[in-house]
């Protein structure tokens, strides 16, 4: 039931669904590297708990195909997917035999057939109503991997995470405001390309709108409130779910498009009056639930990717916007749509189409044959941390190398950087191998020649706790891009060292 935001946004920096979905960005292919041990299928992570503690929510309307085989996954994905839970809005009943080629459990799936149709209100109240702590939601035309959710679940601590394809995280840049002087910091994302939340947030969320007296239609429409209701940045992931098609599509046109930025205006119109207080009537005391009134710097925003193939994820400081989207400041969350169309001026269609063909996704995908390319050229600072989840030893490794398939400008980058490691992301221990490049004695079929297989042999003090692997560029006077065809971490053996 995807609700995209539509033509209005996309229009504004001329992106559309048809740039991100090539066969070859689906990570299905198998890369010319899979035999590595790295690459076979994961066992359950470690850094995730033994019980399965995610309630996985889907609704049904009029893709019941799609909806029958997004089941097969999720149940699937046992170590981490505790129940999966169809919400029938269609008014015609679901019964179990509908899911019988699914070999789902009746102990694992709920199916529940709504009196009436609830719209998106519904995943929220499937939600809160779960036994677990953990909700994933997700539309019924795109299919999320394994690896991916369970990604999501090693990384959840106390915010939700927000899974999205290059274009509308491009958008959720646009349609954000942060102005620590009025207390007013967030970014617009969509739920339904797969996120993972706190059950706990769909209660408070829910308790919210009965408390601003939101009307049924914007219940219903709960999707276009929910993060910018949440006054906080969210946490997005750049990725590439896979396209399911089936039609339907909630949002159709012009009308789709004013009826999302309609109520997208309509959240900020309630935060705005949330954080000025003006709802005193309500609330005395001046406490709301689900909105955070607490005033912090949001800092920089990083972008991140999770893997595919394997259970990681990368992320990156090297600014992938334009100076506008740190320097345009806005102090209330209604001049959303203004702050919107000031940044759509600063985005050239060459870096359109970099950040939609060439996100730092690209660089985990397990297919070389695409790369993540950064607009600009490195600086020094530029960090990228590969987070692995488990720690070395848990993964019984007694070495890692760091591997890289890069371009020949890259490579140098590569060897001005330094490497680290660490065990909670606070502190970090130098490591002194160096940056050896070869050309790959595999067949490569990247669309590009050139590419050369560079990797560092990490190791120091403590490895053994290793989970995060960072590299920082150094000086250097390179005036060359990024470009990473793929990043990996590999078990090091005797032969190699």
């Amino acid at each position: 039931m995807k609700q995209r935001l539509g033509a209005s946004v996309l229009a504004v920096v001329t992106l559309g669904a048809a740039y991100f979905f090539a066969p070859s960005r689906s990570g299905l292919q198998t890369p010319w590297f899979n035999k590595s041990p790295w690459f076979t299928p994961n066992p359950p992570l470690n850094a995730v708990k033994s019980q399965p503690d995610i309630t996985a929510v889907l609704l049904n309307w009029v893709r019941l195909a799609n909806v029958v085989e997004i089941v097969s996954v999720l149940c699937g994905v046992d170590d981490v997917i505790q129940e999966v839970v169809v919400w029938n809005n269609n008014p015609r009943p679901l019964k179990y035999e509908d899911f019988a080629k699914t070999n789902c459990s009746p102990q694992k799936l709920r199916i529940h057939n709504s009196p009436e149709n609830l719209y998106f209100q519904a995943r929220f109240i499937a939600c809160a109503n779960a036994s677990t702590p953990y909700c994933f939601i997700q539309d019924d035309d795109y299919l999320v991997k394994p690896e991916v959710i369970r990604s999501l679940r090693a990384r959840i601590d106390t915010h939700d995470i927000y899974l999205l394809p290059p274009d509308e995280s491009l958008s959720s840049h646009l349609l954000s405001v942060s102005s620590p002087s009025t207390n007013i910091t967030f970014g617009f994302s969509w739920l339904g390309y797969g996120s993972l939340i706190l059950r706990s947030n769909a209660e408070s969320f829910l308790s919210l709108l009965k408390r601003i007296g939101a009307s049924e239609e914007e219940n219903k429409m709960a999707d276009n409130y929910y993060s910018i209701l949440r006054n906080s940045v969210p946490e997005v992931w750049t990725g590439c779910p896979i396209p399911l098609g089936g039609g339907g599509d909630f949002t159709v046109g012009e009308e789709g498009v004013a009826r999302n930025r309609k109520h997208i205006a309509a959240a900020t119109n309630y935060l705005d009056k949330i954080v000025a207080n003006q709802f005193a009537a309500q609330s005395a005391s001046g406490e709301w639930p689900y909105v955070s009134l607490t005033p912090s710097d949001p800092g920089p925003r990083l972008e991140r990717s999770p893997c595919l193939e394997r259970t990681c994820v990368l992320e990156s400081t090297i600014q992938f916007l334009p100076e506008a989207f740190t320097t345009s400041i806005y102090q209330t969350a209604v001049q959303i749509f203004s702050r919107e169309a000031e940044l759509a001026t600063a985005l050239t269609p060459e870096f359109i189409s970099n950040y939609a063909n060439f996100s730092l996704s690209c660089a985990v995908d397990a297919d070389q044959t695409t790369s993540f390319r950064s607009f600009r050229n490195a600086v020094e600072g530029d960090i990228l941390i590969l987070d692995n989840f488990d720690g070395v030893q848990q993964m019984n490794w007694t070495g890692v190398q760091w591997v890289w398939l890069v371009d020949d400008s890259t490579a140098m980058i590569l060897k001005a950087s330094t490497y680290s490691f660490s065990a909670d992301k606070r502190t970090w221990v130098e490591s002194s191998g160096s940056t050896s490049c070869t050309t790959p004695s595999n067949n490569i079929s990247s669309s590009e020649s050139g590419a050369l297989e560079c990797y560092i042999s990490i190791g120091g003090p403590s490895f053994e706790t290793a989970r995060y692997f960072q590299t920082r560029l150094g000086k250097a006077a390179l005036n060359v891009p990024w470009r990473i065809y793929e990043t990996w971490l590999r078990k090091e053996t005797a032969v190699d060292t």
